[in-house]
């Protein structure tokens, strides 16, 4: 099986929406600080007749809340720098894909390198909503768009047997 990949912008956008926040769970720790810093506000508000106490809950929840907001806009700000530093628009062809059911060898291809990876060493696939992410390393992933694939659960299922289902994650 040959799968040329042309990735556009809103793949690449959504795999790294999916990478970073779904699978990472990188918005954690903002979420987790602006909750902490939050909470001492109230506190600080309910406190109101101490001296001081109104000035430190404003400050408390415009460092609380400002800093995911920071956080949250630097993160899409160099999604869209990436996004154009890709050059995505038009999709272009980025990698080709290769395998069959009875090897156990991936290999992949693009305009500079030919790489071949066994089975048993890819970390995790995920099944998403528009595309197959195969994580080759916990970092490094190749994107199935599946609307390239003319059978996107017949490549599933191969995915599925080649790697075992436990170290496979559908959404749907």
């Amino acid at each position: 099986m040959t799968i040329a990949v042309r990735l556009s912008e809103s793949h690449f956008r959504h795999f790294i929406i999916f990478n970073i926040l779904k699978r990472l769970k990188l918005y954690k720790s903002p979420v987790i600080f602006a909750s902490i810093l939050t909470f001492s506000a109230i506190i600080c508000f309910v406190m109101h007749s101490v001296e001081g106490a109104v000035l430190l809950g404003s400050v408390l929840l415009v460092v609380g809340l400002g800093v995911p907001v920071v956080y949250f806009t630097t993160f899409f700000t160099s999604l869209r720098k990436q996004i154009q530093e890709q050059k995505l628009d038009p999709p272009r062809l980025v990698y080709t894909l290769q395998f069959e059911e009875d090897s156990d060898v991936l290999e992949v291809t693009n305009d500079k390198e030919i790489a071949k990876y066994r089975w048993q060493d890819v970390f995790h696939a995920y099944y998403e909503a528009d595309c197959i992410y195969l994580f080759i390393t916990k970092d490094r992933a190749f994107l199935l768009p599946l609307a390239l694939l003319e059978n996107s659960n017949k490549v599933w299922k191969i995915i599925e047997g080649k790697i075992g289902t436990e170290r496979c994650t559908r959404e749907r």
